[in-house]
């Protein structure tokens, strides 16, 4: 059973709706994919760009650190070493130590490793054992082994010395081997507090809104400084700090919360395209809406005058300006017997002219579109 008229007219529409919504839907969906994305890419910017900052202020603390252990070096060979005994060593190093609170303590010992003469720091009290720091095996002993085998100032691993307080921090010493003529005449020992060389020797710039710790290898934090502000995504960065006959780990952890509405240039612009993007969209709808109402009236009044017009019992028919047959109702097809299909785009002369006036209705017809009437 073939639809009715009604139906089909139905079903047209819906299809041409189906078709339009369609199109606005894939529209919708391909401009919030769109913004969905340059949000996306400006948020991975902005992450970007936190990562590569803190990486540049952990790269520029370790310089920081180097150098300052470097001054410290050349302040501790300059120590006067040829006389033990005398008060000027002490003097001296004490001076070091009140200007240096990065050292702890400061040891002069003979090519045995016994101990001459020491000073300590004011600003940090440790009981140390003795009997201990002496031993074969301690990080002093391993430290003046590997300054002997490289020839050079040699630092030794991190290790945890408890403070007479019942507390404790990581220490760190280095070996300095004193020499005359080729011939090793004794060692200089210096003590450095993790703690104080992140506390001293790291810039506060770099420790006012992230965290510095020395770090092991397996992430375990050996000294912490600075109170990061907790947010809801952390940034981290490791550097090396690289010392002879010995490694450490500084890392620097900042914490960032969720960006504001305008965090950089970047996602402002974002911001400002998905509007206009919007914006935009808006318009093409309130035009397109427009456009579907005039149409629809258009169609209106075609279908209006077509029904009058098929309606009428008084034939018509209409001619372009070069003579051709454009239109024609059905009273005029069943006036003269033709139907539109044979009658439509004659121009020279019509199937329905008596054949003896077809030369003086022709003759007719130049003359009224020449524009002269008979």
């Amino acid at each position: 059973m073939k639809p009715t008229p009604v139906k089909r007219t139905l079903l047209q529409r819906w299809r041409g709706a189906w078709r339009r919504w369609s199109l606005w839907t894939a529209l919708v969906l391909l401009v919030v994919s769109m913004l969905a994305t340059m949000v996306w890419l400006a948020g991975r910017y902005e992450a970007s760009q936190v990562q590569t900052r803190l990486e540049r202020d952990t790269a520029d603390a370790v310089s920081d650190i180097r150098t300052a252990l470097t001054h410290n070096l050349q302040s501790l060979q300059a120590l006067p070493s040829d006389n033990p005994s005398h008060l000027a060593w002490e003097v001296e190093a004490s001076d070091l130590l009140r200007n240096r609170r990065e050292l702890v303590r400061i040891e002069l010992r003979d090519a045995n490793l016994r101990m001459r003469t020491h000073v300590q720091s004011p600003y940090r009290p440790v009981a140390w054992d003795m009997r201990l720091r002496d031993s074969g095996q301690s990080d002093l002993t391993i430290a003046c082994a590997n300054a002997r085998r490289l020839g050079g100032p040699a630092y030794s691993s991190s290790y945890f010395q408890p403070h007479g307080d019942g507390l404790g921090s990581e220490m760190m010493e280095l070996c300095v081997p004193l020499s005359a003529s080729g011939r090793t005449l004794g060692y200089l020992v210096a003590t450095y507090a993790l703690q104080d060389i992140l506390a001293n020797l790291v810039g506060h710039n770099l420790t006012r809104s992230q965290e510095a710790s020395f770090t092991e290898a397996d992430g375990t934090r050996l000294a912490v400084l600075g109170a990061a502000r907790r947010g809801s995504r952390m940034f981290s960065a490791q550097h090396l700090l690289d010392l002879p006959g010995s490694t450490l780990v500084l890392r620097m952890d900042s914490w960032h919360s969720a960006p504001s509405l305008f965090p950089n240039v970047l996602t402002a612009l974002v911001t400002a395209m998905s509007i206009a993007l919007v914006t935009v969209m808006v318009v093409l709808v309130r035009d397109n809406r427009r456009r579907l109402r005039a149409e629809r009236d258009l169609a209106d009044a075609l279908a209006f005058r077509k029904a009058m017009e098929d309606s009428l019992v008084t034939g018509l028919r209409a001619r372009d300006l070069e003579g051709r047959i454009t239109y024609v109702n059905p009273a005029f097809c069943e006036m003269v017997g033709f139907s539109p299909q044979e009658l439509l785009g004659l121009s020279m002369s019509a199937p329905y002219w008596p054949p003896e006036r077809v030369e003086e209705y022709r003759q007719r017809q130049a003359i009224r579109f020449a524009g002269t009437m008979p």
